[in-house]
């Protein structure tokens, strides 16, 4: 198991913080050199993606850019401490120690639409073209940020003999299951289901010309793996039965379809 941090005298390196970096970092390269698809103006059609625009790489050196990282973290964490109320309130300082882990999806996913909003206002973008140039980075983002769940032995699954179990510190363990050692590493399905999708994304990202429909197939992509991997995790946030973040994942697989039918219509309009 790898450790969660290195303490180096005064210093304390927290693996968790690490992978979580390289996961944004990885996510912004990638979209900087997605951005020169979309750099050129496509005239033919003003439903098409970039039409009237060009995007340069330039544009994700703006300082600006940091607003979508903030609120993203922000909303992150907000989501994590509303899911784990019981825990916070108990001690509420507790709420400002990330480095420990605790970042909810869908939380991020809120906070980075609203910041990228706000760039694309400020710089005078078309919304849904941004959102389609930072769509795979999500998810290439969202697959490596989960193997920080495994470096701080959260987020997984019930017990089980599976070969592919993992090992859990017995101060990590549920208290139903302190006498099980190895678990589904739910962590995992989601970064493999993740990275996958990713793939897929990147290649139809290259056919697809209407603008939003990048975008809209992340979220379907993103909430259908989502969807399958919560019949395995035990940690989330429930009402009666129900999973919240499955009730979320079905509202973003809708809101995804509306908005690539959306483009579909908007683009039979746009060449009667």
């Amino acid at each position: 198991m790898i450790p969660k941090e290195i303490n180096l005298g005064p210093l304390t390196i927290h693996f968790y913080g690490i992978i979580i970096a390289l996961a944004i970092y990885a996510g912004y390269i990638l979209a900087k050199n997605r951005a020169r698809l979309y750099k050129q103006s496509l005239r033919s059609s003003p439903a098409r993606r970039g039409a009237g625009l060009k995007i340069s790489p330039k544009f994700f050196d703006d300082p600006l850019l940091i607003l979508p990282l903030v609120l993203s973290i922000i909303g992150a964490r907000l989501y994590h401490v509303f899911d784990y109320w019981t825990i916070y309130n108990q001690n509420p300082i507790s709420i400002l120690f990330i480095q420990n882990g605790g970042l909810g999806i869908w939380g991020a996913i809120a906070g980075l639409m609203l910041g990228f909003y706000i760039f694309a206002r400020v710089k005078k973008l078309n919304f849904l073209v941004v959102l389609d140039i930072v769509a795979p980075s999500l998810l290439l983002g969202q697959s490596l940020g989960r193997i920080g769940n495994y470096i701080n032995q959260e987020g997984f699954g019930p017990p089980t003999d599976l070969p592919w179990g993992v090992y859990i510190n017995s101060e990590n363990r549920p208290p139903q299951y302190l006498n099980r050692s190895h678990f589904h590493p739910t962590f995992f399905y989601e970064a493999i289901l993740d990275g996958i999708f990713f793939v897929i994304l990147l290649y139809l990202a290259q056919k697809l010309k209407i603008r939003g429909q990048v975008f809209a197939l992340y979220l379907i992509l993103y909430s259908v793996g989502r969807f399958i991997v919560e019949f395995w995790r035990i940690d989330t946030a429930t009402i009666g039965p129900i999973k919240i973040a499955q009730v979320l994942a079905v509202v973003a697989i809708f809101v995804g379809m509306v908005l690539f039918v959306k483009t579909l219509k908007t683009r039979i309009s746009s060449t009667e």
